[in-house]
């Protein structure tokens, strides 16, 4: 069967109304045709390319996001741990300078963290706010005020990751 009765015999079983009228065979009178199809094809690629530029320029720095609040929270509970170590570290001359070295690591570590969007929550003197502090106990005081700070919480871009352990204060 040559091309043109190929052609020929598809417009007849796809569209009765056409029957006998033979196609037009390749490069002969449709080359109009496809220059619409091919630009309209094209177009449609160049909008799915700028389409697909536009989402990576988008998932670059919400990648860069995730990263940072991936090492963040990974590295939060070595530097609460050293400064629990700090705290309860012992006071006496020969320790001097371990305890330098120990508050020196921690400082940086804690620099680093800042600069990745880490921030301490302030408890001192502040409101309580269950949002962003936990009550681990409450003794006399004002009440509704955080009387004292049992360990720190963090923020991560204005985002509660970990709450501040506080004692808040209650009437008797």
């Amino acid at each position: 069967m040559s091309d043109e009765e190929e052609i020929l015999e598809t417009d007849l079983s796809s569209d009765p109304s056409k029957a006998g009228t033979p196609s037009p065979a390749r490069g002969e009178g449709n080359t109009e045709l496809s220059r619409e199809e091919l630009l309209d094809k094209w177009k449609r690629t160049a909008a799915d390319f700028e389409n697909y530029k536009k989402r990576k320029e988008a998932e670059g720095p919400e990648m860069v996001q995730f990263a940072k609040e991936l090492v963040v929270t990974k590295l939060m509970p070595s530097l609460q741990n050293l400064e629990q170590v700090l705290k309860y570290a012992p006071t006496d001359d020969k320790y001097k300078d371990w305890l330098a070295g120990l508050s020196g690591t921690i400082a940086q570590l804690e620099h680093d963290m800042e600069d990745l969007g880490l921030k301490k929550i302030i408890t001192a003197g502040q409101t309580f706010d269950p949002n962003r502090h936990e009550a681990v106990e409450e003794q006399e005081g004002e009440p509704g005020k955080i009387l004292s700070e049992i360990q720190p919480g963090f923020t991560l871009n204005d985002k509660v990751i970990i709450p501040a352990k506080v004692i808040v204060g209650k009437n008797n």
